[in-house]
């Protein structure tokens, strides 16, 4: 590879580019010289312009930040907004956020891009889907999952599932290298964040915790596509040391949640606000301890979101229980395959948040 080397960075969303961003720019053929680290957004946000719009002016900003921080490293730093004009040859080296997404491999076989760098889904996590079938029986051997005319290499954080363990060495992620990118994103949602903090405190009293849950995007596989109050009643009670007569959840909205919230227009009882935003919860997490230093903050959720909470900042996490969610959605009894794979990947991310278990 040429010493000015070249990089395309695939990603799913802002947390899943914190964690790319911090392993590639401390690659080695990247480091200090790198001709070019281009950014491209892939999946479903690329199908909803004012979305995908948005999420570029977040991106902007938070590079913005960055290249005042430490103009050097990122001045070859920028983001791709017209995918379709990217011709072949162009680049040595994709990094990707999931190696199994067609819209992530499409770009990079059209692009013929010869090195492909893997970090998992979100924070190093590799997720689930069809096509990574074909990497099951591999694993299982430790032998080489097949990927013809291109060299691959694969930076993950914490222990890998024996049914997907990539062979050779594993690079581990750049962690000091993240938090400072992290830090960069909160700073420049600064003023996003501000009424976000500014209702969660007004909502619980301030000798309380702050509790806080990250709606899972589940409401379309319920009927009337809206979750039970009597769901999150369930999961209200499997919060260790909220107490109802004291403390009032706060519920964060999914960004593709129904515009009548997840739970339809009345708020269920024991909730104190229902909060809907584009920032990341991550970012709303960290914008909230800096508000209130000191103060007890537990996150509640399904989600990727509890994962990213508990490796950015102090914040405690709940894994809320499945149970429930099969009891009170009798589509599941029909299409089991749905919630298993909610199963799969929730028993996957809290078993590496807790490291309970020893890695296979």
């Amino acid at each position: 590879m040429s010493p000015a080397a070249r990089a395309l960075v695939l990603s799913g969303g802002l947390i899943h580019l914190v964690n790319q961003l911090a392993v590639v720019l401390e690659r080695p053929e990247l480091r200090g010289g790198a001709a070019e680290i281009a950014l491209l957004l892939t999946g479903a946000i690329t199908w909803d312009p004012l979305r995908l719009a948005e999420q570029h002016g977040a991106i902007e900003r938070w590079l913005e930040q960055l290249r005042q921080l430490d103009p050097p490293a990122m001045a070859p730093v920028h983001l791709v907004m017209k995918p379709e004009e990217l011709r072949p040859g162009r680049f040595d080296l994709a990094c990707l956020n999931n190696q199994w997404q067609r819209v992530q491999r499409e770009p990079c076989e059209r692009l013929e891009i010869p090195t492909w760098l893997i970090c998992g889904d979100g924070l190093g996590l590799y997720y689930r889907c069809a096509r990574e079938l074909k990497a099951i029986l591999p694993s299982l051997l430790n032998r080489p999952i097949p990927e013809p005319h291109r060299r691959v290499h694969t930076a993950l954080e914490g222990p890998q599932p024996c049914w997907h363990r990539p062979h050779g060495p594993i690079d581990p992620v750049p962690l000091s290298t993240r938090s400072r990118l992290f830090e960069a994103l909160v700073a420049s949602f600064d003023g996003a964040c501000a009424a976000f903090v500014e209702a969660c405190l007004a909502a619980t009293r301030p000798e309380r915790p702050l509790w806080l849950c990250s709606l899972p995007n589940l409401a379309h596989q319920f009927p009337k596509e809206r979750l039970p109050p009597a769901l999150l009643a369930a999961w209200i009670g499997q919060l260790p040391g909220f107490d109802p007569a004291l403390d009032r959840l706060v519920l964060i909205e999914h960004p593709k949640a129904p515009n009548a919230g997840s739970f339809g227009p009345e708020t269920p009882q024991g909730v104190a606000a229902v909060l809907r935003s584009a920032v990341p919860v991550e970012v709303l997490v960290r914008a909230l301890e800096q508000a209130a230093p000191g103060r007890r903050l537990v996150v509640a959720g399904l989600t990727s979101a509890v994962y990213g909470v508990r490796s950015l900042s102090g914040a405690e996490v709940v894994w809320l229980g499945l149970g429930p969610l099969w009891a009170h959605n009798p589509r599941y009894r029909r299409h089991p395959l749905e919630f298993l794979h909610r199963l799969v990947r929730v028993r996957r991310m809290a078993w590496l948040t807790r490291r309970l278990v020893t890695p296979c």
